[in-house]
């Protein structure tokens, strides 16, 4: 009797083992003789040769984990997640058609959903370039970033807790604000606190300064507050944004003209910052005093916000559309004045 019972034991577990194993079976015309199959963390989980244009493959059945085909060098791997006993790759001159996993195909999906929505909207943006519509080019691109976003927003929604959500997180992380941000990492399960990529840009975040706006008052007091350049820029109002730091002396040349700007528009409804790129604090309210400068200021020591707009060099003064999109960029002296009285 104890002998049967051990065996109805073993073999339970044996089929509960069996249960729990993803089986990939894959057919390929792409000129390899091996495939393997790695973890997210690139560790290898299994191998296979290729043998007449097949190989299989086996991992641990865990929808909330993520794998990779990976196949030579030439050819970018291929992401699954195994959520199903097995899981069928076809793949023909590189391009792999993923069946018998509903997460994957999703996965797939969106991938490729991505790939081309950027493909067709920044042939769209490059041909405004092109014809001298910067200005159309911005607001082309601004409604790429909106559309992804909001797609991997409503993804992530539903996959907080598996690789879908987080590749939706990854895609969408640098086109939504901070604190939207932080709100759906905290809501994200193990799998997106432990990705790099994802918790490099949470700590790249939270390392910015928690009084990151100065301003100076009209009786010479400096007062500090918990903002963003989100607060201001697009959030309604025609917006100047002025890059500059304490130790760029043709910054400080420009700072009357964009003073003058800012005390003769601000009652007419545009809103200017500044934004001290790779400053420290001190120096900046030294110069903000030294200056005269009233208007507020984001902080930027670590460049990210130039970095965001591609700024290699300062002084940068930009004209923001109130939904956010550049008008004017590389403003100087009286053009600073004249920009404004275009759209005021």
């Amino acid at each position: 009797m104890k002998k049967y019972l051990f065996f109805l034991i073993t073999l339970s577990a044996a089929y509960a083992c069996g249960n729990r194993v993803c089986t990939i079976n894959g057919t390929i015309t792409d000129p390899v003789d091996s495939v393997r199959l790695v973890d997210m963390s690139g560790a290898i989980l299994d191998a296979s040769a290729v043998t007449d244009g097949a190989f299989t493959l086996k991992c641990n059945l865990n929808p909330q984990t993520g794998v990779s085909v990976v196949r030579g060098d030439r050819y970018e791997p291929i992401s699954l997640i195994p959520d199903s006993k097995e899981i069928i790759i076809s793949m023909s001159d590189g391009k792999p058609v993923v069946s018998g996993s509903p997460l994957s195909e999703e996965l797939q999906d969106l991938q490729q959903w991505t790939m081309n929505t950027f493909m067709e909207y920044g042939q769209k943006a490059f041909a405004l370039m092109e014809a001298g519509d910067k200005e159309g080019a911005d607001s082309v691109n601004a409604e790429t970033y909106k559309i992804v976003a909001d797609r991997c927003r409503e993804i992530y929604k539903k996959h907080k807790s598996d690789p879908l959500g987080n590749q939706a997180m990854v895609l969408m992380m640098h086109f939504i604000d901070k604190d939207e941000f932080f709100s759906l990492y905290e809501q994200g399960g193990k799998i997106i606190k432990d990705d790099a990529m994802i918790g490099g840009y949470y700590e790249h975040l939270k390392s910015l300064p928690s009084d990151n706006v100065i301003t100076l008052s009209d009786n010479g007091d400096i007062e500090t507050s918990n903002g963003s350049f989100e607060d201001y820029v697009g959030a309604g109002k025609y917006t100047l944004v002025d890059f500059w730091a304490s130790w760029c002396g043709p910054c400080k040349k420009e700072t009357p003209y964009v003073t003058v700007v800012f005390e003769k528009y601000r009652d007419k409804g545009l809103v200017v910052i500044g934004v001290p790129v790779n400053d420290k604090k001190e120096a900046t309210v030294k110069a903000m005093k030294e200056l005269g400068i009233h208007y507020p200021q984001v902080l930027d020591p670590s460049q990210a916000l130039a970095g965001k707009f591609g700024i290699t060099g300062i002084p940068h003064i930009m004209l923001f559309s109130p939904d956010g999109i550049v008008l004017e960029e590389g403003l100087r002296g009286e053009g600073i004045e004249e920009a404004v009285k275009k759209v005021l």
